[in-house]
């Protein structure tokens, strides 16, 4: 699309930018393992391992190992495992095979032993121990672990690498988990060294501590003993309150709010609000609230405030079930310690009945390690139900620390977590630090590429200050680092009398690559000239207000990495870094790299569409030269990203591939020399209105993509560069009402395009692709760059722009495992692996809907798990109950995303 630079002016802001991502996890080291702890997991006492009086807690433990998923057990260490005693807790190390369990043979390849400990009850973990044996032949390079309450959403809570020397036979890999976490299920994977043959694992240990009983945390009125929440109950008196979200994306019907808190009618109790009443059993109209008539997939969202921070582990949503077109089919969770920065921990759908004709509860539950003072839930009434109608909200947890305890002279260190966003943006969280305990007004954050083991001599990067969001909320958003870069991290506490506590501990992070790629999440990414391009209308007075509803918008979204602009504003990356996102710019010479660089932009672009704009292939890589030599004197790091052409076709001779190629051919040499002018591949792949249908398909459709990049990709292995990474900044399609570049679409179908587009791109290879664009330009309805956008000229958002929410939601942290099987043209699907949901995600489509279809298609799911969730790219949730093993989908244009723990096999489509 055209660009041309829009004069602005940013006024002085003073705002506070938060984020809404789940997290990449990274590394962690290994630490000191805590004090006092007691084995969970049931090992054997009384041997060498545990000898008699070895503190234990007798949770009766006990272990699976996962065979799914891209970390699946090796069949071998399963079938060598003892059934009778298991060899992980019989308390007994090798070599003794009735004591250990080994893989097959794999020298070169990675195999995996992967355990999941059911502690039958929640605990505070705080250790866990691998014993591998370490030899010519047998070595396990490290262990991850994962925490989880419910065995279905798990976080990644640390990693050990095993330092243990050659020829040390059985020796423990140990992992503090620091902070300490609440939790049920541990899962331990555990890494073959691919230069070793075997692993041989002989024992594996969880340690930690019994927790107080999970108490109600949401300050609902506790009743008498005929009611659910009755008086028997743990709670604590956090004084919490709730409010109803009225901004977008996520707008509360006005009637949920208007019958909510409508006064001492409303319950019996004194006025306490429908939420928090204690009347979950009712369904009258004095204890439940209720939206309009006709609210068919609207939202009833609310912010619950616990005035403390808190580990959530249960949360209870009581909806009314009633006549099929009365249900909540289910909810996403959120949660934040400052109240700007929240993470989502995933979606529940609601598994009852749609005709139970009772108030219904859909239990969903918190993750390990991610704390909140703030909980938003946002509940979906079914978009074939006429009403929502809510009950009661019951949120459940723990408190993280006492504030009543004796005040300490020294402050205790800070213990916290990082997590890396993407290359530039790293979280760090240490939310369960007893502050007032420790008398800490103010904590140093320090990023060095140096060890360090005092902060004495250096500077924080980054000082929390009294009464700051970021030492309010102990979490900090920070930016911008630089890719492929070993980083240790300590965050320390300030005394209010003594000063700085300098000692440390740190975290040791390692960014990736500019590109990313070790997560589906990297690709996504947006164009939004902050300012607007070439046909961009002009806000007014109002322009600065439109801008920071966009940026709003843009970090609700929760995992765009990435924006495309023009202008080298310092100000710009702030305000954009600040909200996680980064920027991809184009290269006006070597002066500004260094700044962009510092701001976490490390891409560069010299042209945009030049195959369009009838620039001279030899002139445009004379160019390329210049620009690629002197951005690699500045920065090595730095990528140019090239050319950005204006189609994928051989429609037009001096256009697209054609272009293309003259462009290569340009050195005489084939591009043997063109080829070393720019790092990484750029096209604009518009599914243009002149290109051909895929048969059966309607002409514009996305699948068109898959011929499209494979055309590409030929191009560029012949001409020598098929290793490049391809990258596409420009990709959309237009709600307007013409016709002349792009096809029409209509909203669903905008919306069904991009999620489909995506996983397209993804299966290809494709290592970013920013969506055109974030924001209509306009109101004309027959211009096509005034309704490319996700939200419209207004700052509301169109169905694409949910869709965007759902796909980054459901494929942020996922691994591309391929092509399901078993479907062909004019069906389309993709499978995914998501180590924190533990599940496979199937996603499938029918691409001729509306066009060949005249109705909606079915899809016979074979799978072993008892039944599926599906979440649906228009905001649905379902769970479907297996009959025989089999799961019958329905089948439209947009994708429905299966979550199984097990995979599935599409059997046949009716």
């Amino acid at each position: 699309m055209r660009f041309m630079k829009n004069s602005g002016s940013l006024v002085a802001f003073v705002i506070l930018l938060g984020l809404l991502f789940v997290l990449i996890p990274l590394e962690n080291h290994t630490v000191k393992a805590a004090t006092g702890e007691k084995l969970l997991s049931g090992n054997v006492i009384g041997g060498a391992l545990f000898p008699e009086g070895t503190a234990a807690i007798a949770t009766g433990a006990t272990y699976t190992w996962l065979t799914e998923g891209i970390h699946a057990t090796d069949p071998a260490l399963i079938a060598s495992d003892d059934t009778s005693a298991p060899d992980m807790t019989d308390g007994n190390n090798g070599p003794d095979d009735n004591s250990s369990s080994t893989t097959g043979s794999a020298e070169g390849s990675a195999v995996y032993g992967t355990l999941i400990y059911d502690l039958k009850s929640v605990y505070k973990v705080s250790t866990v121990k691998v014993w591998a044996d370490t030899d010519n032949n047998s070595q396990m390079r490290n262990i991850e672990v994962y925490a989880s309450f419910d065995g279905v959403t798990y976080n990644r809570v640390g990693a050990a690498d095993n330092a243990n020397a050659l020829g040390s036979g059985y020796a423990p890999v140990t992992l503090a988990v620091k902070p300490a976490v609440y939790a049920q299920y541990i899962k331990v994977i555990m890494h073959k060294d691919l230069a070793k043959e075997v692993v041989r694992l002989g024992e594996t240990a969880v340690y930690g501590d019994a927790t107080e009983p999970m108490a109600i945390l949401s300050n609902n009125y506790l009743r008498s003993s005929n009611y659910l929440y009755n008086t028997s109950l743990p709670k604590i008196a956090t004084n919490a309150s709730y409010e109803w979200l009225t901004d977008q994306p996520f707008v509360t019907d006005g009637d949920l709010i208007k019958y909510d808190n409508d006064g001492s009618k409303n319950d019996t109790v004194g006025g306490a609000p429908d939420l928090i009443d204690g009347s979950s059993k009712e369904s009258d109209a004095a204890s439940t609230t209720n939206s309009i008539w006709g609210s068919k997939g609207k939202f009833g969202a609310v912010v619950f405030n616990l005035n403390d921070v808190y580990q959530i582990g249960k949360i209870d949503v009581w909806t009314l079930a009633s006549g099929g077109n009365k249900f909540m089919d289910g909810y996403e969770v959120l949660v934040s310690t400052d109240g700007v920065n929240y993470t989502s921990l995933g979606y529940t759908p609601n598994t009852s009945s749609r005709t139970a004709n009772v108030i219904v509860n859909t239990p969903g539950y918190g993750v390990p390690g991610k704390h909140a003072k703030y909980v938003k839930i946002i509940m979906h009434n079914a978009n074939n139900s006429e009403i929502l109608t809510v009950g009661e909200v019951a949120i459940w947890g723990w408190k993280l620390y006492d504030s009543t305890l004796p005040k300490k002279t020294t402050p205790d260190q800070v213990e916290f977590t990082a997590e890396l966003k993407n290359y530039s943006t790293l979280y760090l969280d240490w939310s369960n630090y007893n502050s007032v305990v420790n008398n800490v007004t103010k904590y140093g954050v320090y990023l060095e590429t140096t060890p360090f083991a005092s902060t004495a001599g250096l500077t924080p990067k980054f000082t929390a200050e009294a009464k700051s969001l970021e030492q309010i909320g102990k979490y900090l958003s920070y930016f911008a680092l630089k890719p492929e870069t070993i980083y240790y991290v300590a965050v320390t506490p300030f005394h209010s009398t003594g000063g700085e506590r300098k000692d440390v501990e740190t975290l040791t992070i390692t960014t990736p690559s500019v590109l990313g790629g070790e997560k589906v999440g990297d690709i996504f990414a947006i164009n939004d000239a902050p300012y607007g391009g070439g046909n961009y209308m002009h806000h007014g007075e109002t322009e600065d207000v439109f801008l920071m509803t966009k940026l709003r918008l843009l970090r609700e979204l929760g995992g765009i990495n990435k924006n495309r602009w023009w202008d080298h504003s310092s100000a710009m990356k702030t305000l954009y870094g600040k909200s996680g996102l980064n920027f991809h710019y184009f290269y006006h010479g070597p002066g500004n790299v260094q700044s962009d660089n510092n701001g976490g932009a490390y891409t560069f672009s010299t042209y945009n569409e030049p195959d369009l704009a009838k620039r001279d292939p030899a002139a445009a890589a004379a160019a390329l030269k210049v620009n690629h030599d002197s951005l690699k004197a500045v920065s090595s790091k730095s990528l140019l990203v090239e050319p950005a052409l204006g189609g994928i076709d051989r429609l037009k001779a001096d256009e697209g591939l054609n272009w293309l190629d003259a462009l290569y051919n340009s050195d005489g040499q084939n591009g043997a020399l063109v080829k070393t002018y720019f790092d990484v591949m750029d096209v604009h792949p518009y599914v243009k209105y002149e290109y051909p249908a895929v048969p059966g398909l309607e002409q514009g459709a996305p699948e068109k993509l898959l011929q499209s990049f494979q055309e590409l990709k030929t191009v560029m292995a012949s001409h020598g560069d098929g290793e490049k990474p391809i990258v596409v900044t420009e990709l959309g399609w237009s709600t307007y009402t013409g016709g002349s570049y792009l096809k029409t679409v209509d909203r669903s179908t905008q919306r069904n395009y991009l999620a489909r587009a995506y996983m397209h791109a993804i299966a290809n290879g494709i290592r970013t692709m920013h969506w055109y664009d974030f924001a209509d330009d306009g109101t004309e309805t027959n211009n096509l760059e005034h309704n490319l956008g996700l939200i419209d000229w207004n700052g509301k958002p169109k169905e694409s722009y949910y869709g965007y929410y759902t796909l980054i939601r459901v494929l942020k942290d996922s691994t591309y495992l391929g092509v399901v099987s078993n479907v062909a043209n004019p069906y389309y699907g993709y499978q995914f692996w998501d180590e924190n949901k533990n599940k496979y995600i199937t996603s499938i489509w029918d691409a001729s809907w509306k066009t060949t279809s005249s109705t909606s298609r079915t899809a016979l799911i074979a799978t072993s798990d008892p039944g599926v969730a599906i979440v649906g790219i228009d905001g649905s949730y379902k769970y479907m109950p297996a009959v025989s093993g089999v799961v019958s989908v329905p089948l439209t244009g947009a994708p429905v995303f299966i979550y199984s723990l097990a995979g599935v096999t599409v059997n046949s489509i009716n």
